[in-house]
């Protein structure tokens, strides 16, 4: 008796994931859901770290301010086209409110990131991003209101 192997849509269909299998993908210019810009925020975190140190080794006394410089500004620095490191490992932009990159654009860049190195501040940020959430405008933390900034999505 001979098998039949020909594929029938029945089959097909059996084999085909679910989509609902995959992660959505947030459409570009979307305000940043909270866990990505967690990630994005701990990887840069770890980015000031190595930076620190390799600072450090060359002289002890650059490990800090290197530190800190790299915080401020990871997001205006033209070589990652507007984006810190961490951004751009999970798709974000920080932008301002029109939706221009801040790339070279360094009073913004700054002004969003200074609340992120006073100490215990990243901590009342993050409070203000879970309980805002769910609101318009509400993934703002006060740095993005003070510099008129927001973090987008971006799909390259």
């Amino acid at each position: 008796m001979e098998e039949n192997n020909q594929s029938t849509p029945e089959t097909i269909e059996k084999t085909v994931e679910s989509p609902a299998s995959t992660p959505p993908v947030l459409p570009e210019g979307t305000e940043a859901p909270l866990d990505k810009r967690i990630l994005a925020a701990f990887i840069d975190m770890l980015v000031a770290i190595g930076i620190s140190w390799a600072a450090g080794m060359i002289n002890g006394r650059l490990g800090y301010p290197a530190a800190v410089g790299y915080l401020l500004t990871r997001d205006s620095l033209p070589f990652l086209e507007g984006q810190s490191l961490g951004k751009k490992v999970v798709n974000l932009q920080a932008v301002n409110e029109g939706g221009k990159s801040l790339s070279g654009d360094w009073t913004p860049g700054i002004i969003r990131n200074i609340p992120m190195i006073i100490p215990f501040f990243p901590l009342i940020e993050l409070i203000i991003l879970v309980i805002n959430k769910d609101k318009p405008n509400g993934m703002r933390r006060l740095g993005d209101q003070f510099a008129k900034t927001k973090v987008i999505t971006v799909n390259h």
